[in-house]
């Protein structure tokens, strides 16, 4: 499945290994962050590669969300124009001419994972979403979940659940739009280098 979104210049599809790389440098700096995981170092592109090989499988896909950018694109009266930092070009009419489709750098990933390695949870999958730091604040994290929701249940699942740190406020107001209930906490489970952490688990019902 492939989303294009040609207006607001962003595609979503199902990653390959070769978008790995991307996805662990996305990731790695959440772990910098240390607000979003509860890894505690920076893992390499090695490490990664098992974590991939586990959402191969049909139902548990990981998504990457590119920036479309222009090639050189040539008006109805022959005027060519230079794209320029994937901005959208006009001609001197102010007629739109589009986008030549061409890919650009990877923004942001989400997943769908095992919420529990038992085959009877295979109807429950937990969502991740993670923004490349200087793509956020233009409501990709909203388009990835979005995506993946609509997505989940051609792959047989009911329910979705999102773990996420109870002092974590951007995401668990994130996933709080898309109709996310509060299904329960786990106080002060994980150890952050000596700040401890609660576990908020957010769920929603699909269908």
């Amino acid at each position: 499945m492939q989303e294009n979104l040609a207006a607001a210049k962003y595609e979503i599809s199902r990653a390959v290994k070769a978008d790995l790389t991307a996805i662990t440098h996305i990731y790695n700096a959440s772990v910098l962050e240390r607000n979003a995981t509860a890894t505690l170092y920076p893992v390499d592109i090695e490490e990664r590669e098992a974590w991939f090989n586990t959402h191969e499988a049909a139902n548990r896909p990981i998504y990457v969300l590119r920036e479309i950018c222009e090639e050189n694109l040539t008006s109805g009266d022959g005027e060519t124009f230079e794209a320029d930092d994937c901005e959208r070009k006009f001609d001197s009419k102010g007629e739109n001419l589009g986008t030549a489709n061409q890919k650009s750098e990877i923004l942001a990933w989400g997943s769908l994972s095992d919420y529990h390695p038992r085959e009877g949870y295979r109807i429950t999958a937990e969502i991740s979403v993670y923004v490349a730091p200087g793509a956020r604040g233009k409501g990709l994290g909203g388009r990835l979940v979005k995506f993946i929701l609509e997505s989940a249940p051609e792959f047989g699942i009911k329910n979705v659940v999102a773990l996420i740190f109870s002092s974590n406020a951007a995401s668990l107001n994130l996933f709080a739009q898309f109709g996310f209930a509060r299904w329960g906490e786990l106080p002060e489970v994980c150890d952050m280098s000596g700040k401890l952490e609660s576990l908020t688990i957010l769920g929603k019902k699909l269908g």
